[in-house]
């Protein structure tokens, strides 16, 4: 076999290693890289941002959820620059994905060459990726490239999943090499997920066996070990009630009898209650964010709760809460150690089904005091009865849907109201939240879900900032479905702005008469090749959303949404009054 060049070793070890797609925008700085991955089998995807490429590689992650990632492609400079904000949100999320990128030739470092980050030193632009990947690399070497770029792939796949960054020369990719095989993938990228320690099992085993109230809480981590068998078997086992985060919503089917809700500033009020009456909580694979905690008030840890806390991230555990129990573990190895040491003391947990009951009396009661608002006609519709309505409809049309929702009002309502229906239900409401993430994620997702639907909830304010991305849906022919939930403002900061007496900068609206604006999204789909659709009663739900998912293209459909509907919550934390003076609360230690 002849000598190869880095970008063809790098292409080949990529398509040796299984990967299906790599999205990216093309430009002068990744001309080899695209020409040697274009010769390989992987599929290439053009996107019209850098940013949308990031997010489809990052939808297409939290989808399959198992190597390979997908990859990204871009220039330099400002296409390089691009990435990163898409990069910090897959990053924050624990989102696997592989990013390649250009720069100028390296024998002009420190010149000013087009495009370099020369100012303080030579081509530093690489510094801007450290914070928001999990590796950032410059290949100086053509013939260390590929060990480079393997140790990279390596981290972004194993332990805490994210993303990775090589940034390879013009003249680098370019260069012959003495290599002329492809070493094996899984030799290089294969390690067995962490074990937990069997004295923290012991003692995790313990706590729960002598628990009144136990209850079990998990966020995305569930889905990053591919543990929801596992999740199941033991709730059912042992009758453990089973919460989630809104990034966790789909690890455990909400049919289930073990099944309590989603706990949070945004989640349910049973949840919520079901929080603060545990006396010993199972956290596992998740963070104790200021929005799953009500900033930090729901759960009274250590004083009448203990916490044990399972997470491959040892800098997770403790982070805000002491725990009885610390234990540094893959979720699914965590869970099918469990089992075994609950069964050897004798641990049944028949003492759950009363603590179960007294949980489905709570949800009772919270069913019962937001029927009317699932209730309201329209129009204008409202959240709670569009998320009813349309979470209906994809059980009906096909419950391996793939639904993404993005931030803003969405996130008030989404967690309690939109009944899941299957494993296939993602977020960004994790940390770094980033408005207009799931309009390109979800082509993402449904690359990597094939022969099932995708549906993205999105704001009109998120819909503007990736829009775009509607061009690379028609252009690969893909049935995908974003509903534009359209109040022409930033909602959910107009309904903080009221509750704090501001009235600053959250409407759009035609500044000389003050009317309320936007662009018509109907007819901005429309240009785009999609098909664009109204819906504005809570009776043409339903119709409308399953037309939509049966459509065999792209479709945009423009809701006309409340602008008045208030910020759900079951719980409320406030900023202190005068935060123009003393800044924002801090969390109540």
């Amino acid at each position: 076999m002849p000598a190869m060049t880095p970008s063809v070793a790098i292409a080949r070890f990529l398509e040796a290693a299984g990967t299906e797609f790599f999205f990216g925008v093309v430009g002068h700085g990744n001309w080899a890289l695209l020409d040697a991955l274009d010769r390989t089998r992987i599929r290439g995807v053009r996107t019209r941002s850098e940013d949308h490429a990031v997010h489809m590689a990052d939808g297409y992650w939290r989808t399959t959820r198992r190597p390979p990632p997908a990859v990204v492609v871009a220039s330099g400079g400002p296409g390089a620059t691009n990435l990163i904000p898409a990069l910090a949100e897959a990053y924050y999320s624990s989102v696997a994905l592989v990013a390649l990128i250009g720069a100028g030739p390296s024998q002009w470092f420190d010149r000013g060459g087009i495009q370099e980050a020369y100012r303080s030193g030579p081509e530093e632009w690489i510094a801007l990726a450290k914070p928001v990947t999990k590796r950032a690399v410059l290949v100086n070497r053509p013939d260390t490239a590929l060990e480079m770029f393997l140790r990279a792939y390596k981290d972004a796949i194993t332990g805490r999943p994210g993303p990775v960054l090589v940034q390879v020369p013009f003249d680098i990719q370019a260069t012959p090499t003495e290599i002329r095989e492809i070493p094996d993938p899984r030799a290089w990228t294969h390690v067995h997920p962490p074990a937990p320690a069997p004295e923290a099992v012991a003692e995790a085993a313990a706590l729960l066996a002598g628990a009144r109230c136990p209850l079990v809480v998990v966020s995305s981590g569930i889905a990053s070990a591919r543990a929801w068998d596992e999740l199941r078997a033991l709730a059912e086992e042992f009758a453990l009630p089973v919460c989630t985060t809104f990034a966790g919503k789909g690890a455990f089917p909400e049919d289930h009898p073990c099944y309590v809700g989603v706990a949070g500033r945004f989640g349910d009020e049973h949840s919520v209650e079901a929080a603060r009456a545990c006396d010993v909580l199972l956290s596992i694979g998740n963070r104790f964010t200021d929005l799953t905690t009500a900033g930090w008030t729901i759960y009274d840890i250590p004083k009448t709760t203990r916490l044990i806390q399972v997470d491959i991230d040892p800098g997770e555990i403790a982070r805000v809460y002491p725990v009885a129990v610390g234990m540094m573990a893959d979720a699914r190895q965590a869970l099918l150690a469990l089992a075994p040491a609950l069964r050897a003391r004798g641990y049944r947990g028949e003492g759950n089904r009363a603590w179960l009951e007294r949980i489905a009396g709570w949800r009772r009661a919270w069913e019962a005091k937001v029927a009317p608002m699932r209730e309201k006609p329209g129009p204008p519709l409202d959240y709670a009865p569009l998320l009813d309505e349309a979470a209906r409809a994809v059980r009906d049309v096909d419950p391996e849907t793939s639904v993404l929702f993005d931030t803003g009002q969405i996130l008030c309502y989404g967690p309690s109201f939109f009944r899941a229906a299957s494993r296939h239900v993602h977020t960004n409401n994790g940390h770094f939240i980033r408005m207009g993430w799931s309009v390109p994620a979800l082509i993402g997702a449904r690359l990597a879900n094939p022969g099932h639907p995708a549906l993205a909830f999105t704001g009109d304010g998120s819909f503007m900032m990736t829009g775009t991305a509607i061009a690379t849906a028609v252009e690969q022919g893909l049935p995908v479905v974003w509903l534009v939930l359209n109040n022409r403002s930033m909602v959910f900061e107009r309904r903080m702005d009221r509750f704090y007496d501001r009235h600053v900068f959250c409407d759009y609206r035609i500044e000389r008469t003050g009317e309320p604006w936007n662009p018509d999204l109907v007819a901005m789909a429309e240009s785009m090749g999609a098909r664009g659709m109204r819906l504005s009663k809570r009776s043409e739900v339903h119709a409308v959303v399953s037309e939509a998912l049966r459509h065999p293209g792209p479709v945009v459909v423009d809701v006309d949404m409340d602008p008045a509907s208030p910020v759900y919550n079951p719980v409320t934390f406030r900023y202190a009054s005068d935060f123009h003076e003393r800044g924002l609360a801090a969390p109540p230690f």
